[in-house]
């Protein structure tokens, strides 16, 4: 027997998805940017260069998800080449580095660094951004994150602070985050966090303002959710020849004007789209029907109006739910055993607070009636007995009773599954403006995974500093997500390929996720026999399920970190 191969070790790290990670950002070269935009430390030596250290974050936040007191655990089980990382670094490599990272991180010109990324990111990937899309969500943060101001206000970190929370937790303070996609594969293309308090409406003049510098023309639609519709976002957006898509909040006045127009005039709507029930496979498809509006909006822009027969029945069944919960309750203001009402105003104000609790008001109607009950009382106190005489007293309680509006329902009818979009392109068709707008719910999808598979919430970070400079490596991390995506669906479709055999029991996915990809992979080991030395006598991997080998060819990612020829 070679004596080499006495008293040997056997190291087994994971390698999982890091691979395919590190490919992906070195074709962003976000390492080079990191390096090119952080501002220089005056005399200090950085042990390891801060973009290696920040690019191992992305990867964390990407795949595992640890809390920075958890990630030399993590890093400790990780193959370091992958990761960008010399063996020897994974020593200096504690919470406490990591957050001196995100320290200088916020320092660095994020602005020019973001310009920089996306530019890559469109030409590297050859991302079309004709149409983008914007939204907004909270990320709610748990701590009181005291004194906050800062002594130069242009250089605060967001402020952590109460708002609308879009969590259903006005208890705890927020950051608001925004993120604008591309209509090409969801790709973010722009990202910026807010104080807790920001109102949504406040954000479109500057996101569009950048997309504008980083095209460098104002030739793409800009789509958005109601919060877009005032006249302040429109007429910037119209007075420097951009275009955009918006939804008509239901306050304002075009809406009731045309919901009125609706009762007294035929319109002509016609069927612009149609496509299968998501819900009920067997069930009706659902149809979008649509009209421009006769009269534009005040400010003189498109109102293009849509008809879903799937809304519609919702709106319905809403009415009717809101209705028979407003009866119950207005049945329970007789119900045996409760006080009559002695006076006429108590009567009519708690059956209007039914009818106001349950938003009925606009279909049933209360009505108070006096009733007379009779009673017959002892003319003396004491226990009665044959020879009480009793004398009759009268005395009025009020009756709460209701009537529907028939006419109310019926104008309301009329509107079931409606909602307006407007727009100052006037060469877009209903079909067209619809097709656009539905698109929509792909950003508001990359803020569901942001929280729910990326958990960015809750944040274990004290320093604001370090919160927005963690919330600027998550955009990173749903760019990679969104470009992972992207990829292996385009080649899927330029190979002609179906389906990959990804999910449990082999099943096939005609559209994977980045989480279908990465899962793929977890779990792939590198195993290295050392001598006493710590020289490599031998190196071997688990073996790679066909699929997941077939997901590397499709990426474009080399075999040989998983053992592959």
């Amino acid at each position: 027997m070679n004596p080499a191969w006495h008293h040997t070790t056997l190291e087994s790290l994971d390698v999982g998805a890091a691979p395919v990670v590190r490919c992906f950002l070195e074709r962003l070269q976000l390492e080079a940017l990191l390096r090119q935009h952080l501002a220089a430390t005056p005399g200090r030596t950085e042990d390891i260069p801060t973009p290696v250290v920040l690019c191992a974050l992305v990867t964390n936040l990407l795949l595992a998800r640890r809390p920075l007191y958890a990630l030399k655990d993590w890093l400790a089980r990780c193959v370091p080449e992958h990761l960008g990382l010399d063996p020897q670094d994974l020593e200096h490599l504690g919470d406490d580095r990591f957050g001196r990272a995100l320290d200088r991180f916020y320092r660095a010109d994020r602005a020019s660094l973001l310009t920089a990324l996306v530019l890559r990111a469109v030409r590297e990937f050859q991302v079309e951004l004709k149409q983008m899309h914007n939204d907004t969500t909270t990320v709610t943060v748990a701590g009181a994150y005291r004194n906050q101001q800062a002594a130069d206000e242009t250089d605060r970190p967001p402020r952590i602070t109460f708002g609308y929370n879009k969590d259903h937790r006005p208890d705890l303070k927020q950051l608001v985050f925004s993120i604008t996609v591309s209509a090409d594969g969801a790709v973010p293309v722009h990202c910026k966090t807010y104080d807790g308090n920001q109102t949504d409406d406040q954000i479109h003049i500057e996101t569009w303002s950048f997309l504008r510098d980083l095209l460098g023309h104002t030739d793409f639609l800009y789509v958005a959710d109601c919060k877009l519709c005032t006249r302040a976002n429109m007429s910037h957006i119209a007075d420097r020849h951009g275009r955009f898509l918006t939804v008509l909040p239901r306050s304002r006045a075009e809406d009731s004007w045309f919901r009125g127009y609706l009762a007294a005039h035929e319109v002509a709507w016609q069927e612009v789209r149609r496509e299968p029930n998501p819900r009920r496979p067997e069930g009706p498809a659902i149809v979008y029907d649509g009209v421009e509006s006769p009269q534009r909006s005040q400010e003189g822009y498109r109102v293009l109006w849509v008809r879903s027969s799937q809304k519609r029945e919702e709106d319905q069944a809403q009415r009717q739910a809101r209705m028979a919960r407003a009866r119950a309750g207005l049945e329970g203001l007789q119900a045996p055993g409760r006080r009559p009402f002695r006076t006429y105003g108590k009567a009519l104000r708690a059956g209007q607070a039914v009818l106001e609790r349950e938003q009925a008001s606009r279909w049933l109607r209360v009505r108070v009636e006096a009733e007379v009950e009779e009673e017959y009382r002892q003319t003396r106190p004491g226990r009665p007995g044959p020879d009480t005489a009793y004398r009759r007293v009268e005395s009025s309680v009020y009756r709460v009773h209701w009537d529907e509006d028939g006419a109310a329902v019926a104008a309301d009818a009329l509107g079931d599954g409606l909602f307006p979009l407007v727009t100052n392109d006037e060469g877009l068709s209903v079909m067209e403006a619809l097709a656009k707008y539905k698109y929509q719910p792909f950003v508001e999808k990359r803020h569901e995974q942001l929280k729910s598979v990326f958990g960015v919430a809750p944040v274990w970070l004290k320093s604001p500093r370090r919160v927005a400079s963690l919330l600027w490596l998550y955009f990173v991390v749903e760019l990679v997500q969104a470009l992972v995506e992207r990829e292996v669906r385009r080649q899927m479709r330029a190979r002609n390929v179906r389906r990959l055999n990804l999910y449990p029991e082999g099943r096939g996915s005609g559209a994977p996720t980045a989480g279908l990809v990465f899962s793929a992979l977890e779990g792939h080991r590198r195993h290295r026999l050392l001598n006493a030395q710590g020289e490599v006598l031998r190196t071997f991997h688990d073996a790679l399920p066909e699929a997941a080998a077939e997901v590397l060819d499709l990426l474009g990612v080399e075999g040989s970190a998983y053992g592959l020829t």
